[in-house]
């Protein structure tokens, strides 16, 4: 057994319910619901129209899905994260399909971490707890950044950078809903570059804001306005969990061109493969 498994944590959300069991609201309000955080809108019709194709549907569950997936589909991601951030990433080489992000995420973890006694993962504080999980499994320190509004990643001391392998944000963020501008992002990935460590920009929240001609600014794109095309030791995850009300397809990316740049074992970070018609 992975003798760090005693480690973790109680899942929160289980916490929760502990906690709620038997109580009764006292007040005829609307209930606001701090579990789960599952969409409550209808997902695309057309999603809804492709799953029940018959065509689609033979030829989706009668194979396997390859780990890279289809290359329609990591095209159409390309094709997406141009017409989004301004970037372009190779869907041959910087493009793998997840079955959902949270597993992406924590398998980075254990691809990229050393697993060394003095590594450090940096996340925010709060967060969302596969972060802190892939760091106990890997038998790294957990570094909180308090997030409660803008991250305080400038406070970080020099000698916490010196030993950090693996930097998780999340923008726009769950449950403070703070957004990195491009001052932050840009600080992180210059530390990135200077004490050699990965930035995992978890941004399952990107298509969430109020202001329809101000979307939030991604990693990939601050990198790339940086001169790194390569998107040096960055990488970021998105899903249609959230900004499609599709959670049940467990259907997420991932985008980096980190093994060209850094050697990390990127390809066997992310065996999980994306369900068959995301």
């Amino acid at each position: 057994m992975n003798r760090h498994l005693a480690s973790l944590l109680p899942y929160p959300f289980e916490r929760l319910n502990a906690l709620k069991e038997g109580i009764r609201p006292t007040s005829n309000s609307p209930h606001v619901s701090l579990a789960l955080g599952e969409p409550n809108h209808e997902p695309p019709e057309f999603v809804i129209e492709c799953l029940s194709d018959q065509t689609v549907l033979h030829r989706g569950l009668t194979t396997y899905p390859a780990t890279r997936g289809d290359i329609t589909l990591r095209e159409a991601i390309a094709q997406w994260l141009k017409r989004r951030y301004f970037i372009d990433a190779d869907p041959d080489t910087s493009i793998l399909p997840v079955n959902g992000t949270r597993e992406g995420l924590f398998s980075l973890g254990q691809a990229v971490l050393s697993g060394e006694p003095n590594a450090i993962t940096v996340l925010p504080n709060p967060f969302y707890q596969i972060y802190e999980g892939a760091a106990f499994l890997r038998g790294t320190t957990p570094y909180y950044v308090p997030a409660t509004e803008r991250p305080e990643i400038e406070e970080i001391p020099t000698d916490i950078w010196q030993r950090t392998e693996l930097v998780y944000v999340c923008s726009p963020g769950n449950p403070t809903g703070y957004v990195a501008d491009r001052e932050l992002l840009s600080f992180l990935i210059d530390k990135a570059q200077q004490h050699d460590f990965i930035v995992a920009a978890d941004e399952c929240y990107s298509e969430i804001y109020l202001k329809e001609n101000e979307p939030p600014i991604g990693l990939l794109e601050v990198a790339a306005s940086m001169g790194l095309p390569k998107f040096n030791r960055c990488v970021a995850f998105n899903s249609l969990s959230k900004r499609s009300n599709c959670p049940g397809l467990r259907s997420g990316f991932v985008a980096t061109a980190i093994a060209l740049t850094t050697g990390v074992r990127c390809p066997s970070m992310c065996r999980s493969q994306v369900n068959g018609h995301g």
